[in-house]
């Protein structure tokens, strides 16, 4: 079990990520990678794109899928720590792997996760958590993720869509809520940049609201971060009109109960 100590959460509140170093051990990470190759495959508007059409940029729902993901989303590691920061019983918002191939894999714009589910879902308030598992080593070189901590204080810096024309119509890109570069210059200056680094199985905990995003890979090593989001029970959307798909929005709001499961591999049913 992953047990989260007073520094640590201070550490969360005050720059609005944490990194666990080695969470998962390498024949787990191996057989997360396998299934990832495998989901790949399956075809769907849940498999995005990238701008070449060639290779995948990101895969909604894998947990639907196949065993290993759905019991990753139980896990008493990740629901554990979860749970502590959000301080609420919780369920499984959105389950989603974004990929970065090597020699190219495109960035992803600055912005804030919560104002999406807001402005689209209904979501009330940013009472979630995301939780990203590095599928790979991740360096400097092949595309992190990277944070202006302590920007989840100020709120929601962008209020709507930046354009009527969505970049892709299976989700929301987050091109489509990027901060203006006037918005980014302003909370770097004020709070910096950070990009957790470490080896593949380690995990990033990190608030709905913090501005952060991502550059291309130019390293010949790919980058893979698969991130579930935890939502508070009491916190589900309330969409005004009818609800995104399923492979986006989870339906099932119930409480998820840690467990010491084994990852275990295998599709869940035929597909």
């Amino acid at each position: 079990m992953v047990a989260l100590t007073d520094k640590d959460l201070a550490e969360y509140d005050e720059r609005g990520f944490l990194l666990l170093d080695s969470v998962f051990s390498a024949a787990e990470v191996e057989a997360l990678r396998r299934t990832l190759k495998r989901d790949w495959d399956v075809p769907g508007p849940h498999r995005i794109m990238e701008e070449d059409g060639r290779s995948v940029r990101a895969v909604y729902a894998s947990h639907t899928r196949w065993r290993v993901f759905a019991d990753l989303v139980r896990s008493r590691r990740l629901l554990e720590p979860a749970r502590r920061l959000v301080g609420a019983p919780l369920y499984l918002h959105q389950f989603k792997i974004n990929t970065k191939a090597a020699f190219g894999g495109e960035e992803w714009s600055w912005h804030q996760d919560f104002v999406v589910w807001q402005v689209v879902d209904g979501m009330p308030a940013p009472r979630a958590v995301n939780v990203a598992v590095f599928l790979d080593d991740v360096t400097e070189f092949n595309g992190p993720v990277v944070f202006i901590p302590g920007s989840h204080r100020h709120g929601t810096a962008v209020r709507g869509p930046r354009s009527e024309s969505p970049r892709s119509a299976q989700h929301v890109d987050p091109a489509d809520f990027a901060l203006t570069p006037a918005e980014l210059t302003g909370l770097v200056r004020a709070h910096g940049m950070d990009g957790p680094k470490g080896v593949a199985g380690s995990v990033v905990l990190f608030h709905p609201e913090i501005v952060h995003g991502s550059g291309s890979n130019i390293s010949p090593f790919s980058r893979n971060l698969l991130i579930l989001t935890y939502n508070d029970v009491a916190n589900a959307p309330r969409p005004a009109g009818a609800p995104r798909p399923e492979y986006l929005i989870g339906r099932d709001t119930s409480p998820l109960e840690p467990d010491d499961v084994t990852l275990r591999e295998g599709p869940l049913e035929e597909i």
